[in-house]
C-alpha cells in the first residue's frame, strides 16, 4: 500500500491504536485486558495515512493484514470482464474493521478482489502472523472476529436488499439504508453498489426528489 505523506506524531499513533481496542470492546464486553495491552505492544497495531484511490489489495497480491478503518471510506469491488465496470460488494465506514477473513486467516492468495480506499484515510493494520498468536493465546479473539464477520454479512444482507428490487426503485431504498453513505460515493461508485447505470440512475435520483 502507498502511504501518504502525512507523518503521524506520536499522539496521533496512541489515539488511531486506542480507538482501535475501543472498538473491539465495543463488539465484545469481555475483552481481556491482557489481550488490550498485547495489542497496544510495539509492532502489533501498525499506524498509517492512505491517500484517496490507494490500493490495499490487487489481485495478486496475500491478503497478510487486516485494518481498522479509524477514518475514512473504501471498497471491495471485482472488475466486470466484459464491461470492465467495477461491481462493488462492499462499503467499509470509519469505525469498521477491512479484511477479507478466509484469505487473511488461511494465507490465500486473492484472485479477484481489490479493495481501494474511496476518501484520504487513516488505518491501523495487523498481520496475520500477529494474529496467529494472539488466536492461541486468546479465546476471546476468536469471539471478536465472528462479531465483526456477522456485522459485515449484516450490511451485505442490506446491499442484496436493494439489489433485488426492481432498478428504478433502488436509489431511493439505498438512500434509506445507507443515509451516511449516499453523499460521499461518486455516481459511479453508486451505480457500482446498486447495480444500475448511470441512465438509470438519473432516472432513480428523480423519483427520489419527487418522494
Amino acid at each position: 500500500m502507498k502511504t501518504n505523506k502525512v507523518k503521524l506524531d506520536p499522539e496521533k499513533i496512541l489515539e488511531m491504536k486506542r480507538a482501535t481496542v475501543a472498538y473491539l470492546e465495543s463488539l465484545y464486553d469481555q475483552v481481556p485486558e491482557e489481550l488490550k495491552a498485547q495489542l497496544m505492544l510495539p509492532g502489533v497495531l501498525n499506524t498509517s495515512c492512505g491517500a484517496k484511490k490507494t490500493f490495499l489489495l490487487e489481485p495478486g497480491m496475500d491478503a497478510s493484514k487486516a485494518y481498522y478503518l479509524h477514518k475514512g471510506l473504501a471498497i471491495l469491488y471485482t472488475m466486470s470482464r466484459k464491461k470492465g465496470k467495477k461491481k462493488i460488494f462492499y462499503i467499509w465506514r470509519e469505525g469498521e474493521i477491512i479484511v477479507l477473513l478466509k484469505a487473511f486467516r488461511d494465507r490465500l492468495k486473492n484472485k479477484d478482489f481489490y479493495i481501494q480506499l474511496i476518501e484520504n484515510s487513516e488505518l491501523v493494520s495487523i498481520t496475520n502472523l500477529c494474529m496467529d498468536d494472539i488466536y492461541q493465546q486468546h479465546i476471546a479473539a476468536h469471539e471478536l472476529t465472528r462479531r465483526i464477520n456477522d456485522l459485515k454479512t449484516e450490511r451485505r444482507v442490506r446491499q442484496l436488499d436493494i439489489l433485488m428490487e426492481e432498478k428504478q426503485d433502488r436509489y431511493v431504498l439505498f438512500v434509506s439504508l445507507f443515509p451516511d453513505l449516499y453523499n460521499r460515493l461518486t455516481g459511479e461508485q453508486t451505480c457500482g453498489f446498486i447495480g444500475i447505470n448511470p441512465t438509470m440512475l438519473k432516472i432513480s435520483k428523480r423519483k427520489f426528489l419527487d418522494i
